[in-house]
């Protein structure tokens, strides 16, 4: 994570940057966790991970409901900074005396409280969380395909604001209720890394809460809360036993993997995965002679207008390579004047099983992307769909149908 860290101790998400006040302070909240935790966190990183949120806490503009992100980052910012004791408490109060109705996420409230609880004004702190409880009952739908500058849905500030509340030790948000919520609300397997992340701190602390444990399997001790039952052991029926005197919610979760791939198709978006020869002309790729080179472009549609930071991935099917990584770079394409492509990734990776890219994408337009692929080994390969996917609302997706390649 340190290699993302620019001079002025801020981060990028794929390169050193700055400029993003929520990622610096999401990043330098798990540097300041780990460090609780006991992990080695190297000094001169992390105090210039401090030093940036200190120094844009205090050039930070004032903001209203609705501008500047609602303040959603400089609560974030607070939040870190007050645990680790260098916020000023008086900005604290000022923020929610005079600024409380003003942020726009039931997380940034609920992230000002924790600021608050972390330097005793619980009262402040249970204002902020009762406002972000109340907020938290007006959010809308999490499928809502808009754009969040700070990574966010519906359901990832749920479970933040039951993670924060219990950290801080405040009665104002429901815990029965809302860990509840949560709960019904989880969609294992096509959850965003910002979900998963708070889904998970939400229940480190409710674990750690007094009368939490006292549950045997099968009348051992549970070691924690996964258990993990595979094929041959749900032959017989695991017993699950509640031991702490308190009525509690279980939450049973099924994983699988299809027996048949998904048909081409989506949500919000479309995707198609072509296959051109170095000319132009375009070439079925179901039988291929070995050394034949091959420019791949895929093809994305929006549809509905959303706005979303995707990534888009591109298995290769063992038998090929990529050939030619520099490809979907405008100024690489001098050869291939039929192409055009969008020249807009923010990060592109080329593995030896996948190609892989990410665009802040907020147009309706279609983009493409290409690379050339050499086919290598002879044999018949099972090639995998193409995606592109929301990275923070998941079930905004597409995928290309499966299909089947020969190298002869």
């Amino acid at each position: 994570m340190l290699t993302n860290q620019d001079a002025s101790g801020a981060f990028g998400l794929w390169s050193p940057a700055s400029g993003d006040l929520w990622l610096d302070s999401y990043v330098s909240d798990f540097l300041s966790r780990a460090r609780k935790q006991g992990y080695a966190v190297p000094d001169i990183a992390f105090r210039m991970a401090m030093d940036n949120l200190r120094n844009q806490v205090n050039y930070a503009a004032d903001f209203d409901a609705g501008s500047n992100g609602g303040g959603a980052d400089l609560a974030y910012a607070l939040m870190v900074l007050a645990r680790e004791g260098a916020a000023a408490i008086g900005d604290l109060r000022y923020y929610a005396d005079v600024k409380g109705d003003d942020f726009a996420t039931p997380l940034a409230a609920a992230q000002l409280g924790a600021a608050l609880a972390s330097y005793g004004d619980q009262t402040r702190a249970d204002a902020m969380f009762t406002r972000a409880a109340r907020m938290m009952n007006g959010t809308g739908p999490d499928d809502a395909q808009i754009w969040r500058a700070d990574y966010g849905s519906a359901l990832r500030d749920r479970a933040g604001v039951l993670a924060l509340a219990v950290e801080s030790g405040s009665a104002a948000v429901g815990v029965e209720t809302a860990g509840a919520s949560l709960a019904q609300s989880l969609r294992p397997g096509s959850m965003s890394t910002q979900e998963a992340t708070w889904a998970l701190l939400a229940t480190h602390a409710l674990i750690d809460r007094p009368g939490a444990d006292g549950f045997t399997l099968n009348g051992q001790p549970m070691s924690g809360p996964v258990v993990r039952v595979s094929d041959a052991e749900a032959a017989s029926a695991p017993v699950l036993s509640n031991g702490s005197g308190q009525s509690t919610s279980v939450t049973l979760t099924t994983l699988g993997v299809p027996e048949v791939a998904d048909p081409a198709g989506g949500r919000g978006y479309s995707i198609s995965r072509r296959y051109y020869d170095l000319d132009g002309s375009e070439v079925d790729p179901a039988r291929l002679a070995q050394g034949t080179r091959l420019v791949t472009v895929i093809e994305v549609t929006p549809h509905g207008g959303g706005a979303a930071r995707l990534m888009v991935q591109d298995p290769l099917p063992a038998g090929f390579e990529i050939d030619n990584p520099n490809l979907i770079r405008a100024g690489d394409l001098a050869a291939l004047d039929w192409l055009d492509v969008t020249d807009a990734a923010e990060m592109t990776e080329f593995r030896q099983d996948r190609f892989l890219a990410a665009l802040n994408w907020r147009s309706d337009n279609a983009f493409r992307l290409a690379y050339i692929i050499r086919a290598v080994t002879p044999g018949s390969y099972r090639h995998p769909a193409a995606t592109v996917t929301d990275m923070y609302r998941p079930d905004w997706r597409a995928q290309t149908a499966t299909e089947s390649v020969v190298i002869e």
